[in-house]
């Protein structure tokens, strides 16, 4: 073989050799990228997973402690009743009690001396001025008491009680709008509410129930902007084909992210103690879960928080034929 032909050989071999790497690195990058994006897939899929479990948790918690609360309202709510007549018949036998003592005031000046000594003696050792003078005020705060617990006991009763009755078409927006107008009083001069509520599809529900997630969620905004420059609250609504969708958001004080995870928790509560039941939160999340909804929360301290329900949106008819 003389040089050219050689030349030629090795020519063809280096090409052949190009090519074979070219082709070998286009085929690696691209199983390069190929793994790179299945990695991000992956790491998506997990992200996700991790979220979808933390949902699951959360939700098996809140059912647990629902079933729990139905118990306790029950056990707590029969003792609670009796408890809270006595009282109150209490409250009357004080008043037969009080003229008594005052009869016997009246009369006792007709007694003899000695005998009136001996009551005037037995009235200061048992401080019968004095209890006259606290029994109203204790019976109150008695009063106040129980009233409190007995509140305590209809919100776990709601929040474990399912919500199913008395549900009909009805529009979100109507149910804002009537919120709104019995919060008028509580919101006027102390928070700016402004409204972007466009026209919403007409959903399957009980309207009394979401009225309260809604109340529960504007209340709990207008004291989390108590203290802030221009406390404002502002609430929109929008729906897509197949849900609804309304958002609370307040310019207020925030929450951390550890705050975040309990908000919903039943007694969970970051007001002072006396201020709150730390029930409204969790009975709403059970509304909404029962209304096969979801309600999240997003928040950043120092700067503000929304919350954000969704409503799937049912045919009206069809769920009513199931009902039947």
């Amino acid at each position: 073989m003389d040089t050219q032909d050689q030349e030629n050989a090795y020519k063809i071999a280096y090409e052949r050799e190009k090519r074979a790497r070219l082709k070998a690195e286009d085929l690696l990058e691209t199983k390069a990228r190929e793994i790179f994006l299945q990695n991000e897939q992956l790491r998506e899929n997990y992200d996700l997973l991790k979220k979808q479990q933390s949902i699951i948790l959360q939700n098996d918690k809140l059912a647990t402690i629902g079933t729990l609360a139905a118990g306790m309202a029950h056990e707590i709510n029969n003792p609670l009743a009796f408890v809270k007549s006595n009282i109150e018949s209490l409250g009357r036998y004080h008043a037969s009690y009080s003229r008594l003592v005052s009869f016997i005031k009246e009369v006792s000046t007709h007694l003899p001396e000695a005998e009136q000594n001996n009551l005037k003696t037995l009235f200061d050792e048992e401080d019968i001025d004095f209890i006259q003078e606290d029994l109203p005020d204790l019976m109150v705060d008695t009063i106040e008491g129980l009233t409190r617990v007995r509140d305590i006991v209809m919100n776990l009763r709601s929040f474990a009680r399912t919500q199913s009755s008395d549900r009909c078409a009805a529009h979100v927006v109507d149910g804002l709008h009537s919120t709104l107008k019995l919060l008028n009083s509580e919101l006027k001069n102390a928070v700016s509410v402004k409204l972007n509520l466009a026209p919403v599809h007409e959903i399957y529900c009980n309207p009394n129930a979401l009225n309260q997630v809604f109340l529960n969620l504007i209340i709990n905004a207008k004291h989390a902007t108590e203290g802030r420059e221009n406390p404002t609250i502002e609430i929109t609504s929008r729906d897509t084909p197949s849900e609804v969708i309304i958002e609370v958001t307040d310019n207020g004080c925030g929450m951390p992210p550890e705050v975040q995870k309990e908000i919903f928790s039943p007694f969970y509560t970051t007001k002072p103690v006396g201020s709150g039941t730390g029930m409204g939160l969790a009975i709403a999340y059970g509304i909404i879960k029962d209304h096969e909804g979801e309600i999240s929360v997003k928040s950043t301290e120092g700067q503000g928080t929304t919350f954000t329900i969704t409503l799937p949106i049912h045919a009206t008819k069809e769920i009513e034929q199931t009902d039947n």
